[in-house]
Formats: structure tokens, C-alpha cells, sequence
């Protein structure tokens, strides 16, 4: 890096810009020149944060918390220097804040946000870090800790506007919160015990198999609104993806799915099986009426765990979920567009270890609810307001019958940078 020479201004014989030398000598002493550097650096991503009122059938409270891994506070940097006709070489970093994490949990100390904790500092995290390779008509390769293939293609396809603050994971939701039973916290039973995936041996609830981590991946350049993706990461996990976006006559579309196996017991540093073969199929797709705004969104997961047995003895079960989002997103008032939408999701026989210790046998996890997002175009910004319920029907054993519900509304605002 180097700075330019200290310039001189002309005296015109007056005290009036008698500092000014010293003024411009300040300037240009902080002003780093490009030199013949050839990458290009761009900074981008968004701050993102929550207020939750929750009720859980006996205590009520309001937590301030972010919106979990992957959807967090962050900021990325993306470099890029074209090296030959139609090639270029790359980089991208992207670390996120999890001070405020509502889906993590310590597995040493069983430290999480539930009814008897408002907070989970896990601190700054370098989410993402890898460079690449591109060509116009080959496509494009990466190498180093990145987003697997089919990471969250079912929810990615949602182009409403409000995949980040309302989906069919547990990201921005409260997996480690307690559920009840005549009033009183079952011992070892949360919510994320119903909404448990083993690809990952994560309670996410949806895009079961959603990994970052360090992999080699490929994707196809699009023809005709299409495109496919390999990646195989640390030995455990190969996945593969296809895309499509298009606009048929009115209407425009977004499609993914993408199938993966791992077969990696440590993926999230917890061992739950004793051995492991995980499959996961997951799809998702997004229509959108554009004179109307009217829209709909879908998305569908299954896990196939092969009989694999837990280290508590049980069996890992195989298990599906689906969700469905439909609203209107239009342009009301100068602002911006306003999506207003209702969801509903449902996770079948996604029983974790300590679900299954208990003698849970066969189970099904509802949640419903809907919001409102306004965006602010000229700031970049979302403000929202959500609310959710959760139900839970577990079968195989008295002590998990008649469970109470879980009630939450929450106002939150996101602003891009």
C-alpha cells in the first residue's frame, strides 16, 4: 500500500487558508492509494435483531435475541480480479455474531436461551471462509469452509421477503426451551427433541442436512433459468442440487431440491449414534403472481437415519416434515413493498435421544402463525412483526401426553448495508 506526496497549496497573501498545507497534508496522509493491486473487495450484509414475548402455558417472559446461525447479524467480504476473457478468481469471509444466539446450546454445560436463561453469547464466528474459481460457460469452483450444495435449497427458494425472519427451521426459533406437562418442565424434553434431525445431530427442524464446513463444491453456469451443484466436504458428506428460476407469463418461480448422505458421527462436535448413515431429500419451490402479489411458498424434507443405533441404545427413527407459506406482497405506499402472510409446518417422528430415552414412540410437532413485513427502501430495511404457536402430540408413553403449547410474538427490524 502506498500514500501520495504531501501537495502545497498556493499563498494568496491572506491568514483566511493560512492551514490549509496542513489540512490537505492530513488528508491525503490517511487516503490509501490502490497501487497496482488487481482484486476488488466489496463489504456487505445486514444487522438483524428480535424482541420475543413468549408464553409457555405457566411463565411468560420477553427475551431481545438475533435470529440464530446462518440468518445472524454479519458481515461478508467478497475480493474478485478478472484473470483471463471470461475467467475469474475469488474469495469470500463471512463472519457472523452470535452473542445473542437462540438456537445454540454448550453441550459441556447445557448453557442455552430457554425459560430459565434470556442469553447464549457464543461470540463472533467466521461462518464462511473459501476462494473460487469461475468461468463464464464452464461454472465454478470453491475450495475451503463454505456452504455444502444443497444447503437450505427448499427454503431458498422462498422469494417473498421474509425467508430470514420466518422459515421452517428452528434458526431464529428456541429449540432449547423446556416443554410442559400438568405445568411443570418434563425433565430432558424440549422442543427441539420433536424437531430433531440427525444429518446433523442439531434439533433444526427443517433443511436437516444445512452444513457449513470445508468442502470442495461445483456449480453448472445457468441454462435456461437452470443450474446443478456437487460438493463432497471432510470425508462424511457429498450432496447434490439443482436449481431453476424463471418467469412463466405472470407468474414468477423459484424450484430446488438436493439429495445428501453423511455418514460423519462428530459433524456437530455431540455424538449421539454409534454409527451413522444419514440420507436427506429435501424440495422446495416459490410462485408468485405478479399483477396481484399474491404468492405461495412450499417446502418438503425427509431423513432416512437405516436403523442407525444411538449411543443411549435406542434407534435413530427415519422421519419427514412440510411446510407451506402463502400471503400477498405488494407496494401499498411509497415506503415499500408490505408482505403480509400466514405459515404452517409440521415435523413427523423427528425424535432426538433424549425424546426417545423418555419412551416417545411416534410423535408430531405443529407450528402455526403468521405476520407482517414492511420494507423500507430507501434504508435498506425490514421491520416485522411475527407470531407463532407450537403443539406437540407425543405417543408411546404417559409421561409425554397432554403437553402444553407454546405461544410466541415477536417485532424485529433488518437492515442491509
Amino acid at each position: 500500500m502506498s500514500f501520495s506526496a504531501v501537495s502545497h497549496a498556493a499563498d494568496f497573501g491572506g491568514d483566511c487558508c493560512s492551514d490549509l498545507e496542513e489540512r490537505i497534508a492530513e488528508l491525503e496522509a490517511t487516503t490509501a492509494r490502490k497501487g497496482n493491486r488487481k482484486v476488488t473487495l466489496a463489504i456487505s450484509g445486514y444487522v438483524a435483531q428480535e424482541l420475543t414475548w413468549w408464553d409457555d402455558g405457566a411463565e411468560s417472559n420477553a427475551y431481545l435475541h438475533g435470529l440464530g446461525p446462518t440468518q445472524a447479524t454479519h458481515v461478508k467480504f467478497i475480493g474478485e480480479a478478472q484473470f483471463a476473457p471470461g475467467w475469474t478468481a475469488g474469495h469470500t469471509l463471512r463472519i457472523q455474531n452470535l452473542a445473542d444466539n437462540p438456537f445454540g446450546r454448550n453441550a459441556a454445560t447445557g448453557a442455552a436461551i430457554n425459560q430459565s436463561s434470556a442469553a447464549f453469547d457464543q461470540g463472533l464466528n467466521v461462518q464462511m471462509s473459501f476462494w473460487y474459481v469461475q468461468s463464464k460457460d464452464l461454472g465454478k469452483i470453491s475450495v475451503g469452509r463454505q456452504a455444502e450444495a444443497a444447503k437450505s435449497i427448499a427454503m431458498f427458494t422462498d422469494q417473498s421477503g421474509t425467508q430470514i425472519i420466518d422459515n421452517y427451521t428452528f434458526l431464529a426459533g428456541f429449540p432449547q426451551f423446556g416443554i410442559r406437562r400438568n405445568g411443570v418442565l418434563v425433565p430432558g424434553m424440549t422442543w427441539g427433541q420433536i424437531g430433531y434431525c440427525y444429518s446433523q445431530n442439531v434439533p433444526l427442524g427443517g433443511d436437516c442436512d444445512g452444513l457449513v464446513m470445508n468442502s470442495i463444491r461445483y456449480d453448472s453456469p445457468f441454462f435456461g433459468g437452470f443450474s446443478v451443484s456437487a460438493s463432497w466436504g471432510e470425508d462424511d458428506d457429498w450432496e447434490i442440487a439443482a436449481r431453476y428460476a424463471g418467469q412463466w407469463n405472470d407468474f414468477n418461480v423459484s424450484l430446488g431440491a438436493g439429495y445428501s448422505q453423511n455418514t460423519d458421527n462428530r459433524i456437530s462436535g455431540t455424538v449421539v449414534m454409534a454409527s451413522k448413515d444419514s440420507q436427506f431429500f429435501q424440495a422446495g419451490g416459490y410462485i408468485e403472481h405478479q399483477p396481484t402479489g399474491l404468492f405461495v411458498h412450499a417446502a418438503y424434507g425427509r431423513e432416512d437415519n437405516n436403523d442407525a443405533v444411538l449411543m443411549n441404545g435406542k434407534v435413530a427413527p427415519d422421519s419427514h416434515h412440510w411446510y407451506v407459506k402463502s400471503g400477498i406482497r405488494r407496494k401499498w405506499m411509497p415506503l415499500g413493498a408490505t408482505v403480509i402472510y400466514g405459515d404452517y409446518a409440521e415435523y413427523d417422528d423427528q425424535l432426538g435421544p433424549a425424546a426417545l430415552a423418555l419412551g416417545a414412540a411416534r410423535s408430531t410437532f405443529s407450528r402455526y402463525g403468521g405476520g407482517v413485513a414492511q420494507e423500507i427502501d430507501a434504508a435498506a430495511m425490514t421491520v416485522y412483526l411475527k407470531v407463532q404457536h407450537y403443539d406437540a402430540d407425543v405417543s408411546g408413553t404417559p409421561v409425554l401426553t397432554d403437553l402444553h403449547g407454546l405461544d410466541l410474538v415477536s417485532v424485529g427490524g433488518l437492515i442491509n448495508f
